[in-house]
């Protein structure tokens, strides 16, 4: 078995390829083209297995890399800086630390998502940028009628609201400006409006993503963001992992007799864990239970600490919902009597 680790950037990468006992057999940079990556994989002895670190453009490299190598691993960067050198860093240093520890068995790795899960990533992340953009542009409109001494508050979001903002007696550039933010809105309300329609008609025929949205404060984009972000729940063996992974676990430090609960973990995915908590306030109010569970926790404790608690009443309900593959409400949920014959 031969091992390559590689160093993966816009232009180009670092291959460093290495045999069963660590021996260098090629360590040169690439350029990211077709022709230029067959070439270096044709002449890569085989079998082998490839790292290579999980950057922006991963994609393509990973899907052409999976043709010619027997295993292909995706390294989780934030752990693999634990095997980095402090004093030295370079391309060729990279590829090398991927591709020992790759050698070794240790490389720290992700799953690597199906194409299917990829492309519901893409739509999101495209609806998720015409909202920020929205937002952008409201946030400059207000800022400019906060200048003039003009009324800026309330939801920019509707037209009626938007109708309201006269450019009536202002500067020409001011009005030209403020007419270009206003015009800017609503076209992308209409794209955002348009993406809705298209998501809800495309997620309709995923049964994952339709199980999920009976969990309360799940919508259609909410619950295709945690399944494109869980991507397979059967690569967690115990809640408990995917609770870490979500970032809804503290960090914890253990020694001796000392044990400290910190801030949540910084190694999570961070859009898994926004969505989880951006929703929980929807799930709180859908239940009288979990309502009072929140009040008290604010009481004993502070709001945050109770939605991250909330937050993961929510997520044991999503780990369920997907390892059962079935609704909440239909399925999950036993009457009074099941529970009473069965016991809790």
């Amino acid at each position: 078995m031969h091992y390559v680790g590689v160093d993966l950037h816009k232009e180009q990468s670092w291959f460093y390829v290495s045999d069963q006992e660590g021996k260098r057999l090629i360590s040169k940079s690439i350029p990211n083209t077709d022709a230029e990556l067959k070439q270096i994989f044709d002449i890569i002895p085989k079998p082998f297995k490839l790292g290579v670190e999980a950057t922006r453009n991963w994609y393509f490299f990973v899907d052409l890399a999976e043709q010619y190598a027997e295993e292909v691993n995706l390294a989780n960067s934030f752990e693999l800086k634990a095997f980095a050198k402090r004093n030295k860093k370079t391309d060729k240093i990279d590829a090398k630390l991927i591709c020992d520890v790759l050698r070794m068995g240790y490389l720290p790795t992700v799953n690597i998502p199906p194409k299917p899960i990829r492309e519901i990533r893409e739509l999101i992340r495209y609806r998720m940028s015409l909202v920020y953009e929205r937002t952008f542009n409201i946030n400059r409109l207000k800022n400019t009628l906060g200048k003039l001494g003009r009324e800026c508050s309330g939801d920019l979001t509707t037209y009626k609201q938007l109708d309201k903002v006269q450019t009536d007696g202002l500067p020409e550039i001011y009005e030209t400006v403020i007419q270009g933010h206003k015009e800017r809105i609503r076209f992308l309300t209409e794209k955002i409006k348009g993406m809705k329609m298209y998501l809800e008609e495309t997620f309709q025929e995923d049964q994952e993503i339709m199980n999920l949205t009976t969990i309360p404060g799940l919508s259609y984009l909410s619950a295709a963001i945690v399944k494109s972000e869980i991507v397979d729940i059967s690569n967690f063996a115990s809640f408990n992992r995917l609770c870490s992974y979500a970032g809804l676990a503290p960090r914890v430090s253990q020694s001796a007799n000392k044990d400290i609960h910190g801030p949540l973990s910084k190694n999570r995915r961070k859009l898994l864990q926004w969505i989880l908590l951006e929703v929980t306030p929807h799930f709180v109010r859908a239940s009288v239970e979990k309502k009072k569970k929140f009040d008290e926790l604010v009481k004993r404790k502070n709001y945050n600490t109770a939605k991250v608690a909330l937050a993961r009443d929510m997520l044991r309900m999503i780990y369920v919902v997907l390892r059962e593959k079935r609704e909440y409400y239909s399925k999950i949920i036993r009457s009074t009597a099941d529970v009473a014959l069965h016991g809790v």
